[in-house]
């Protein structure tokens, strides 16, 4: 018995350590061969496993790729990516961030939760890779004397795997412990390629010139209770930011946003007190010194060489962070060198983005040094808002630290719209999606990103990569970003495409190799790259054009720039006007409302193919977006600083048209975006209520003319929309029809009385179907088919007897019974009443039920997304109308607006979101963006201000209301 006892536990012994080898064998480093199993790794890595196994040694360790780290940099937990990186023959797979939905643990942190993460889908780089990581910053960092390894292009191919990622700008990182960073920091490494001093693009040079004054030159003096009035309003604006600021203070400091709501935080932007920052300026404005001085000393304290994001987007980044930094700094009279040196630092960090071929950004920067200390391009698909919206940031900040380097890359990215804005699908405007990778290549198989990760266990062979020019070659790479035609393939997203070839295991791999095994696979060598601007993406014909979301301040920034300059770039005048003529002709529209003589505009959304053929193409989408708000105030800048005269006409209408978005809500507050009835005339359009229903019901025309399946006689196949009967007229195509609609009875009361044998149903149709075959065979016109009348009267005598049999199981209920036990066995059916749809609603009907489901106000189709997120841009075309006319048309709104927006967002600790203005009882979202204390509160204070306080002649605003300087 004992021995029988024993060799059990040895059985369970040796179970255990078959499973335990059989563990490290294929997640470790144990026996490692080196085809991997990619998909198996990349899912154990998204449920947080780690690997156990640790180094003690007080040795160097030779980590993949021939470089050694100190134990220091490896005595941690092995990522996921390493094994992925350690393959067998030397080559390295860099995997790029791919669209999760939950945010991979970081190994930097042992105690993060991999559950905290939000569910929202971005692309992130792994977090898995301390070791790799470290190997990459020690190798990297050397000397600028020394022969930079990195200038030129690496042993090791980057392989883009996700090609239609996109970043997103709010994605919130919860980690387990709040307190925790990142341990990885960003390091300054020599750029692949580098622009030489003498090819940066300078600063204008010069004397600023005389530009027109932009704001009103006679308000009216006002009354000692006029002026009582207005300081009322003013003091209950700084008392509502000062709820929301302490709200921030007590709960949230340090941290992104508030959730006014709960009480809790937010980190979506980086987690480096987005809202902090975003409220510096507004802080100065108000006068609130003593909370401005607390607020720029702990600015001191943000890390902005490190991050708990992976990716840095780039526009987010920019317009928040450095914008808030600088305009500060500007505001408090650069009294503050906190604030300047914080710029710098931040400023270094984002210049990284920019170190691509031809000069354009990586707009969701992976700032970590093992992608930061490989080539990379930017992508062939980016927001055109993200990579255009960069420009009064990093020019001031070249102004006020003299330094070039961050005006040049800017100045390329204008370059490059400049060519291209007259050669889009619409000349003037610019798609919403831009291919920025400066890569053209010819038509080759696409693998989809689904596809490619299906390819479990592929191994992929070193990627030739030609020599790039190092910092101290003749020709520097700089030199050459006008002409980025070499072969060199970096990752980007054109490099998904390519040739294909199938694996032994018959799944489709890439080729990245031009010398793999002749025996194995055939291989072609890959397209080279011919350089191109910026152009439209890759992958479809059709494009959308719009001045909203996704691509409003680019043509915001035109005429800013202008002004920051000093009027000494010409460029930024003609592209803004080319794009103003444009925005006229093609997207501004006059909605149809209920007061015929208050005259709106609205800005709409064109989608186009560039082969013009009405009325498909272009589409007109009649949509009114709340982001699109910021064009009036546009509109109006660009009227006074370059005498456009007829456009300040414009600019009213575009901004009374956001007004009155405001005003036909049950809130008082404008929905995120809604479609609208266009007019058929700009001059008259008095409301079309019969056009309004028309539009509410766009498919009822159809429906008049058209009988419904459920309600035909006949079948729909042989019907037309005037409802008459159409092909073959002949007897023999009736009585088909009629057996047609004796089989479908068969077949609904089939359905209808699945417990009854289906012996009788099969026997009915087999019947049709005899008698269906015989006449389809034959024609009942006598005597003309050589039959004698003889035969057709045996013809007739069979199809009547086929149709009465037919008729007679038609009406059995159930077959004679011939004994008891059948008598007492066979149920007895119920009677079914055949079923009458109900009638189809009038187009007046459907509309007016519509109406009143949706709750739409007069004139308004849809409302796309009814929620509100504390925006300000209607507000600041309000603010921007009364300095450039001062009509006090446009205060009296701007108070309507304010205590509408007052009265239905005050939370507990701030103001929060709310999910739908129509309705009267809006829910909280708990969410207060840094927008909210940064512009929109900014924007009503400015309202109520002195005219010349801050005057838009003195200053540029940047698209989050920072303010810069002007040269003078």
């Amino acid at each position: 018995m004992f021995r029988l006892r024993r060799s059990r536990v040895f059985l369970v012994l040796a179970v255990f350590a078959v499973i335990a080898l059989y563990h490290f064998t294929s997640f470790g480093n144990l026996g490692y061969g080196g085809d991997t199993n990619v998909g198996g790794l990349k899912d154990i890595a998204s449920k947080g496993f780690k690997d156990s196994t640790s180094t003690s040694s007080e040795e160097s360790t030779v980590v993949p790729g021939g470089s050694t780290l100190n134990n220091e940099a490896v005595n941690k937990e092995p990522a996921i990516e390493d094994v992925l990186n350690d393959t067998s023959d030397g080559d390295k797979i860099e995997e790029k961030p791919t669209s999760t939905s939950v945010s991979a643990p970081s190994v930097e942190d042992p105690d993060e939760d991999p559950k905290a993460a939000k569910s929202e889908e971005v692309p992130t780089s792994s977090e898995d890779r301390d070791a790799e990581e470290q190997r990459a910053t020690k190798d990297n960092t050397k000397s600028n004397d020394e022969p930079a390894t990195v200038a030129g292009a690496p042993a090791e191919p980057v392989i883009d795997i996700n090609t239609d990622a996109h970043g997103q700008g709010r994605f919130e990182i919860i980690a387990a412990n709040d307190d925790d960073t990142s341990k990885l920091h960003w390091s300054q490494l020599p750029e692949h390629f580098p622009i030489p001093t003498k090819s940066l693009i300078p600063l204008p040079t010069g004397n600023a010139k005389a530009i027109p004054k932009i704001q009103y030159s006679n308000f009216l003096n006002e009354t000692s209770d006029q002026k009582a009035t207005r300081e009322a309003k003013l003091d209950k604006i700084k008392k509502t930011f000062m709820f929301s600021w302490d709200g921030y203070r007590k709960n949230a400091w340090m941290r992104d946003e508030l959730s006014p709501v709960s009480g809790s935080y937010r980190n979506p932007f980086c987690g480096w007190a987005a809202t902090l920052v975003d409220s510096l300026d507004s802080l100065w404005m108000l006068g609130l010194k003593t909370e401005f001085e607390e607020a720029a000393k702990d600015v001191g304290k943000i890390d902005f060489t490190t991050s708990i994001r992976n990716d840095l987007p780039l526009f987010e980044v920019t317009i928040r962070y450095l914008g808030g930094l600088i305009g500060a700094y500007d505001l408090s009279g650069s009294k503050y060198k906190v604030l300047l040196d914080k710029a710098v630092e931040l400023a270094e960090v984002l210049m990284g983005a920019f170190d691509t071929p031809n000069r354009m950004p990586m707009t969701y920067y992976l700032w970590k040094p093992t992608f930061a200390s490989q080539p990379h391009r930017a992508k062939a698909r980016v927001v055109l808002a993200e990579i255009g919206s960069l420009s009064l940031e990093f020019t001031r900040l070249a102004q006020i630290t003299k330094e070039t380097k961050y005006y040049d890359a800017i100045a390329r990215i204008t370059d490059e719209f400049e060519k291209w804005q007259d050669n889009t699908k619409i000349p003037g405007l610019w798609p919403k999606q831009v291919d920025a990778s400066g890569c053209k290549k010819p038509d080759s198989v696409y693998v989809s990103p689904m596809a490619f990760s299906a390819q479990k266990g592929a191994s992929f062979a070193n990627e030739q990569y030609p020599q790039v020019p190092s910092v101290n070659d003749a020709t520097t790479v700089g030199e050459q970003v006008g002409n980025t035609s070499s072969t060199t393939n970096l990752s980007s997203d054109r490099d998904s495409d390519g040739p294909t070839t199938k694996s032994n295991d018959g799944l489709e791999k890439r080729l990245v190799s031009d010398d793999s095994d002749s025996s194995t696979q055939s291989a072609k060598p890959k397209p080279d790259c011919v350089a191109q601007g910026l152009a439209s993406p890759p992958g479809g014909s059709w494009e959308d054009f719009t001045i909203a979301g996704m691509a409003d301040s680019v043509y915001e920034y035109l005429p800013k720039e202008y002004m920051l300059l000093g009027g000494l770039e010409k460029k930024y005048q003609t592209m803004y006007e080319m794009a103003a003529e444009a925005m006229k002709k093609h997207l501004l529209f006059r909605p149809m409302i209920e007061d015929e003589k208050r005259s709106l505009l609205v800005a709409a959304r064109v989608s186009t193919s560039g082969k013009p053929n009405p009325p498909m193409d272009p589409k007109f989408t009649s949509e009114q977006s709340h982001l699109g708000c910021f064009a009036g105030g546009m509109f109006a800048v660009g009227a006074k600083l370059f005498d456009r005269k007829a456009d300040l006409d414009i600019a009213k209408r575009l901004t009374d048209g956001c007004v009155w978005a405001y005003e036909m809500t049950p809130t008082g507050i404008m929905p995120e975006s809604f479609l609208v009835v266009p007019c058929d005339e700009q001059e008259k359009c008095p409301f079309n209520e019969t056009l309004w229903y028309e539009r509410l019901d766009p498919y009822h025309p159809r429906a008049r003319y058209r009988t419904p399946v459920s309600q035909a006689t006949l079948g729909e196949k042989d019907k037309d929309f005037s409802g008459q009967a159409s092909g073959n007229t002949s007897t023999s195509g009736a009585n088909s029809r009629d057996l047609s609609a004796t089989k479908k009875k068969a077949a609904l009361d089939k359905r209808q009385l699945g417990d009854i044998e289906n012996d009788r149903l099969i026997q009915k149709e087999k019947a049709s179907e005899e008698l269906q075959e015989k006449l389809s065979d034959t024609s009942i016109s006598s005597g003309k088919d050589g039959r004698s009348e003889d035969d057709d009267v045996a013809l007739e005598k069979a199809a009547k007897a086929a149709n009465e049999s037919v008729s007679t199981l038609e009406i059995e209920d159930t077959p004679t019974p011939t004994t008891v036990e059948d008598q007492v066995a066979e149920p007895v059916l119920p009677v079914v009443e055949a079923y009458t749809p109900p009638p189809i609603p009038s187009q007046e009907e459907y509309a007016l039920s519509k109406i009143r489901d949706e709750k739409l106000p007069k004139g308004v189709t849809k409302i796309k997304s009814s929620r509100y997120i504390l925006r300000p841009e209607a507000i600041e075309s309000v603010f921007i109308m009364y300095r450039v006319t001062g009509d006090e048309y446009w205060r009296e709104k701007g108070w309507n607006m304010f205590t509408s927006i007052q009265n239905y967002t005050r939370a507990e600790f701030g103001a929060s979101a709310i999910s739908d203005v129509m309705s009267e009882n809006p829910y909280p979202v708990d969410e207060m963006e840094s927008f909210w204390l940064a512009e929109t509160l900014k924007y009503f204070y400015l309202l109520f201000s002195e005219p010349d306080f801050y005057s838009l002649d003195d200053y540029v605003l940047n698209t989050e209301a920072h303010p810069f300087k002007r040269p003078k």
